[in-house]
C-alpha cells in the first residue's frame, strides 16, 4: 500500500514537506514560509498547549512564568489563529490545516478535495496552497496590527489620554 504523503529521495522514504516543495519552486517566498512556521507554532501552542522554544534564543535575564501566563499566551495563539481564519476564510484555513498541521501532501489533499479533477487535482491544489501562503503573511501582518491597536486603545481607556 503506498502513502499519498510520502516520496522516496533515493532508496529513502521520506515525509513531503509542502512549504519547502513550493519555496524551492519559486512558487512562494522566505516570508511566505516564515509565516507558515508562525502559523503551525500558534496553531500547536492553541490546540495542543506545546510550544518548542529554544532555551539559547531567550534572553539571560528572561522569567519563566506560571499557569496563569501559560494560560494567556495560550489564549492568544488561539486568538491569532481565529483571527486569521476570520482574514483568509474557512477554505484557506482547511488547507493551512491538511498542509501544515496533519502534513499531508498536494496529492493526498487532492483526493480529498477536488477528487474529480484527478492527476490535474495535485496541480490545483498546490496553486491553491501557494496562494494561501502568499497571502498568510499579509494577514499576520493585519493581525498584529489590529492586536497592537486594540491594546493601545484599551491603555488609553484605563489610563486616560496621554499628553
Amino acid at each position: 500500500m503506498t502513502k499519498g504523503d510520502f516520496e522516496w529521495q533515493g532508496k529513502k522514504r521520506v515525509k513531503l514537506n509542502t512549504v519547502n516543495a513550493l519555496h524551492m519552486a519559486g512558487d512562494i517566498d522566505g516570508s511566505a514560509v516564515t509565516a507558515a512556521k508562525w502559523w503551525i507554532c500558534d496553531y500547536v501552542f492553541a490546540n495542543h498547549g506545546y510550544l518548542d522554544i529554544l532555551n539559547d534564543i531567550l534572553p539571560s535575564d528572561y522569567v519563566k512564568g506560571d499557569v496563569h501566563t501559560f494560560a494567556i499566551s495560550r489564549g492568544n495563539a488561539a486568538e491569532r489563529i481565529g483571527m486569521i481564519r476570520d482574514r483568509l476564510g474557512l477554505c484557506a484555513h482547511v488547507r493551512l490545516e491538511m498542509m501544515l498541521a496533519r502534513e499531508l501532501s498536494f496529492s493526498a489533499m487532492a483526493e480529498a478535495l477536488v477528487p474529480a479533477k484527478g492527476t490535474q487535482g495535485r496541480k490545483v491544489v498546490s496553486a491553491q496552497c501557494a496562494l494561501v501562503l502568499e497571502q498568510l503573511c499579509d494577514a499576520y501582518t493585519q493581525v498584529r496590527r489590529d492586536i497592537r491597536d486594540r491594546i493601545e486603545r484599551n491603555k488609553a481607556l484605563v489610563l486616560g489620554p496621554s499628553g
